[in-house]
């Protein structure tokens, strides 16, 4: 198929608001469906609250854009007023608005729907990543010594330039001795890596600027179609590459464990977009039942309905 001519649904013919992971979900721009300066706090619902979460989000604050001005909510507009310099009250007042609004979106590849998305997936929450995700891990199977978001010491070989910026030198160093290091010999890494902890505007930062790009790269390369789709689409296809990485062939221990790798490629090339939330709901054959991997593959099949239902600019 002749993916120049495949018809999308038109952006335009459509109101921007889509379903997912069970929450309704406006792609408009934040500051197009919000009314004007609104003061908003704690326990405050409604779309302006979507319209201030959605800004947050491109700050690094991660937040589940749900419409609920939680504690959550608070703590993030907190860390942003601290950032900015304005006083740091937990209330969205004008200066706020202000400094949100010049906010530019991380990333010009994927939605920063999408972006906050895997950062979730990979940290859980700001919260969660302060209290269990902010020292070095081994995630198990294959992976190497793992800092930040999803920063695989084991695979990576920028390190230096990378991280020198936000990190100290004794901790560069520290690390520096897990460059490389894979599979099981790197499960012994962060026992000896407990001093060692990633503030989190450290880890968003190379997040944003190294890691982020370069899956996107990867997924642009192994879906090489991908630009013909939605980019809220695109921005599922590089969640998926950023948990299961680009590989096509089956494990030696698991045949057929790549099926699915093989099936969304395949719908990509032959522009079938409609397939692979199914491609993506089957994967979840390979983890048993309570497996958070299961759950992800669940919410990705929901968002890239969101983005075809949505159509929007490619």
């Amino acid at each position: 198929m002749d993916l120049a001519h495949t018809a999308y649904p038109s952006y335009h013919s459509r109101v921007p608001v889509v379903h997912f992971n069970s929450l309704e979900v406006d792609m408009t721009d934040p500051a197009m469906k919000r009314q004007e300066n609104p003061v908003l706090k704690r326990e405050d619902k409604g779309q302006d609250v979507i319209a201030a979460q959605e800004l947050l989000n491109r700050s690094g604050a991660i937040l589940d854009p749900d419409g609920d001005f939680g504690m959550g909510t608070e703590t993030a507009v907190r860390e942003f007023q601290l950032m900015q310099g304005i006083p740091k009250t937990g209330i969205i007042d004008a200066a706020t608005w202000q400094s949100l609004l010049q906010l530019p979106e991380p990333s010009p590849d994927i939605p920063t729907a999408a972006v906050a998305f895997i950062g979730r997936e990979e940290v859980g929450s700001r919260s969660l990543y302060d209290k269990m995700g902010s020292r070095p891990t081994w995630p198990g199977g294959a992976s190497g010594v793992t800092i930040g978001i999803g920063y695989d010491l084991g695979y990576q070989s920028g390190f230096e330039a990378d991280w020198s910026d936000v990190l100290s030198a004794s901790q560069m160093l520290d690390l520096k001795k897990w460059l490389g290091v894979q599979g099981e010999r790197a499960s012994a890494g962060p026992a000896g890596l407990t001093h060692i902890t990633i503030p989190w505007n450290a880890a968003w930062t190379v997040f944003i600027r190294r890691t982020l790009p370069q899956q996107i790269g990867s997924t642009r390369q192994t879906f090489q179609q991908s630009l013909q789709m939605p980019k809220l689409c695109f921005g599922v296809l590089v969640s998926l590459v950023y948990n299961r990485g680009t590989s096509m062939n089956d494990s030696a221990s698991h045949p057929g464990n790549r099926q699915e790798m093989r099936d969304i490629r395949d719908a990509v090339a032959a522009g079938r977009l409609a397939d692979i939330p199914a491609a993506l709901r089957a994967m979840k054959r390979l983890w048993p039942e309570g497996n958070g991997l299961r759950g992800r593959r669940e919410r990705e099949a929901k968002m890239f309905e969101a983005g075809l239902a949505q159509g929007e600019p490619k």
